[in-house]
C-alpha cells in the first residue's frame, strides 16, 4: 500500500507568485511595444471636405497614407501637398472632393464631377455654350448664366472621434447639382402684314406662340404647324386668321373659325362627313360670314331585328336498360328563335317612324330529354352479419341520435319511440321517406343491419340519422354508403331520382 502526501503549502504560493510575475512582466513588455509603436510614429493631420482627423503612420509617403486609409480620388479631385510628398510630422494634408453634377442640356443629360463654383465655368468645362435668352436654373430655380453654384448639400455620415480607423469623413456625399439649359431660338412671328422678332426656349412652335401670349384658335393657319421643333436656328411662323362661325348637331355644338370659303368647305375642315339623307341649313354653297351659324339634322334609315327566345322544355324518362341512380342525356335541348325585322327612320337618333318589315320562326325549339336508370340489378354484399342481397346503394350523409339526446322530455308521451311506433334505439334510423320508404331494411358499413323506422324532424334529401341506446350515443358525421336489403318494391313505390338535399358534398 501507497500514501500520497500533498505537497507543502509554501511550495504551492511559490508556484503562483512565480506565474503572476510572468504574467505581469508580458504585459509591461507588450505597453512598452506598443508605447513605443506610437513615440516612433510620424504625426500628421488628414483634412477632407473640411472634415479634419489626426493620424499617426509609419509610412512614408502621401499617397501611401491615403491608400492604407481607403480614400481614393478621382481626377477632378484636389490634394494638398502632392501625392508623392514624403510624410513628416505636423504635416497637414488636404482633400477638396469634387461635387457630382447633372447636367441636362436641351433634354440631354450628362453626369461628372466638377470644382467650379460658378455656373459659367461650370457650363465652360463642357464646352457648353450661354446667352442672355437662354434658360438655366439651378436646382429647380431659374438663374443667370453668371450665377455663384449654392454650396454643396452634404448628407450621410458619422462623426466618432476617438475610435480607430474611423474618420468624420467616412460616409459623407455631397448631393449631385442639378444644372438645366434650354438654348433659346430665333423667332419671327407674322400676321398679316405685321411682323416682329422675339427669341424662345420652347420646344415646338404652340408652346413659343403661347409663351408670346398669342391668341389664335383651331380653325387659323399655322406654318409650320404648332407641333413643329422650334429648333436652335431661325425660324419664321405665319398666321392665316379665320372667321367665327358655329356648328350645332342634336348632341353637340362648336363655336370654331374657318378659311373656307362655304359651308361646304366648314364642314370638310372639320370632319364632318354628311350621308345621303342627312339635312344641311342653310345650303351647303352658302358663302361662309363672320358668327354664321350652322344646323345639322342626322338623317338615318334602318333595320332593325328582334329576337324572342321559346325556352326549350326538359323531360325525364326511364330507361328500363339502365341501372337505377344512373343517367343519360338522350337529346340536348335547343331555345326556338323567332325573327322580326323592322324598317326604322331616325332623326339625330331618335326614331320618327318604325314599321314592321317581316316576320319568320328561325329556329323550333327541340325538347330536351333526359333518362334516368329504372333497372334493378341484385348484388351481394361481404359483411360480419354474412352476405346480404342488396337492390340499391345510396350515397348519404350520417349522423346519430338516442332519445336522451332528441329533444323530447321524459314526460312526454312520445319519449323513445319513432315514427313508425318502434322504441328508439341501436338499429332503428331515421330517414327521408322521399329518399327510402319506411320499415326498409338497411345495412350500413360501420353500423351494421338497420331498419329506417324514424323520419326526424330535420332529415332532408340522403340524410341518415343512426339511432343509438340511451346512454350509449356514438358521433357520426360523414359520408356513407347506405345499402337497400332485400327484394325491391313495386316499381310505382321506387323514387328513380332522388334529392340530393345535405349529401351534395357526399356526391363530389
Amino acid at each position: 500500500m501507497f500514501t500520497l502526501h500533498a505537497a507543502p503549502l509554501t511550495t504551492r504560493w511559490a508556484w503562483r507568485l512565480t506565474a503572476l510575475a510572468a504574467l505581469l512582466l508580458a504585459g509591461l513588455v507588450i505597453a512598452g511595444l506598443g508605447l513605443g509603436f506610437l513615440r516612433t510614429g510620424t504625426r500628421v493631420t488628414v483634412t477632407v471636405d473640411g472634415l479634419a482627423a489626426p493620424v499617426i503612420t509609419h509610412l512614408h509617403t502621401v499617397d501611401e497614407l491615403l491608400a492604407e486609409m481607403q480614400i481614393e480620388l478621382r481626377p477632378e479631385d484636389r490634394l494638398s501637398p502632392a501625392a508623392a510628398t514624403p510624410l513628416q510630422s505636423g504635416l497637414a494634408i488636404d482633400i477638396q472632393r469634387a461635387r457630382p453634377v447633372l447636367l441636362d442640356v436641351d433634354g440631354r443629360v450628362k453626369s461628372f464631377y466638377s470644382q467650379a463654383t460658378s455656373l459659367e465655368t461650370l457650363l465652360a468645362e463642357r464646352d457648353v455654350a450661354a446667352s442672355a435668352h437662354d434658360l438655366v436654373s439651378l436646382a429647380g430655380q431659374p438663374a443667370a448664366v453668371d450665377a455663384a453654384l449654392p454650396p454643396p448639400v452634404i448628407v450621410g455620415g458619422r462623426n466618432l472621434p476617438g475610435l480607430p480607423g474611423v474618420y468624420p469623413w467616412r460616409g459623407v456625399r455631397s448631393e449631385p447639382l442639378a444644372v438645366a439649359l434650354r438654348h433659346a431660338a430665333p423667332l419671327t412671328v407674322q400676321i398679316g402684314n405685321l411682323a416682329w422678332d422675339s427669341w424662345s426656349t420652347a420646344s415646338t412652335v404652340g408652346e413659343a406662340l403661347a409663351e408670346l401670349g398669342m391668341v389664335f384658335y383651331e380653325g387659323d393657319r399655322v406654318q409650320p404647324g404648332l407641333g413643329a421643333p422650334l429648333g436652335v436656328e431661325h425660324r419664321r411662323v405665319v398666321i392665316e386668321r379665320s372667321k367665327p362661325v358655329a356648328i350645332a348637331t342634336a348632341s353637340h355644338s362648336l363655336h370654331t373659325r374657318s378659311r373656307g370659303a362655304t359651308v361646304a368647305d366648314l364642314l370638310a375642315e372639320n370632319g364632318l362627313l354628311l350621308t345621303g339623307f342627312d339635312r344641311v341649313e342653310p345650303a351647303l354653297d352658302t358663302p361662309l360670314t363672320p358668327d354664321l351659324a350652322v344646323r345639322i339634322t342626322r338623317v338615318q334609315h334602318l333595320f332593325e331585328v328582334e329576337e324572342q327566345v321559346t325556352p326549350y322544355e326538359s323531360v325525364w324518362q326511364a330507361d328500363p336498360e339502365l341501372e337505377i341512380d344512373s343517367q343519360r342525356l338522350d337529346q340536348e335541348g335547343v331555345n326556338g328563335i323567332t325573327r322580326q325585322r323592322y324598317r326604322v327612320i331616325l332623326e339625330d337618333s331618335q326614331p320618327i317612324t318604325r314599321t314592321l318589315d317581316d316576320s319568320w320562326l328561325a329556329q323550333a325549339p327541340v325538347t330536351r330529354v333526359n333518362m334516368y336508370g329504372a333497372k334493378i340489378v341484385l348484388r351481394e354484399l361481404e359483411t360480419t352479419a354474412g352476405t346480404l342481397t342488396y337492390w340499391r346503394r345510396i350515397r348519404m350523409f350520417a349522423t346519430s341520435y338516442s332519445p336522451d339526446e332528441a329533444g323530447v322530455p321524459r314526460s312526454s308521451p312520445y319519449y323513445g319511440l319513432t315514427r313508425t311506433g318502434r322504441k328508439a334505439g341501436y338499429g332503428v334510423v331515421a330517414v327521408d321517406p322521399n329518399v327510402v320508404r319506411l320499415n326498409s331494411q338497411l345495412y350500413i358499413p360501420g353500423y351494421g343491419p338497420a331498419v329506417a323506422g324514424d323520419t326526424g324532424g330535420g332529415i332532408d334529401g340522403r340524410w341518415v340519422d343512426l339511432g343509438f341506446d340511451e346512454g350509449r350515443l356514438t358521433s357520426w358525421n360523414r359520408c356513407v354508403d347506405v345499402y337497400l336489403l332485400g327484394p325491391p318494391p313495386p316499381s310505382y313505390l321506387i323514387p328513380y331520382r332522388l334529392p340530393k338535399g345535405p349529401a351534395v358534398a357526399c356526391l363530389q
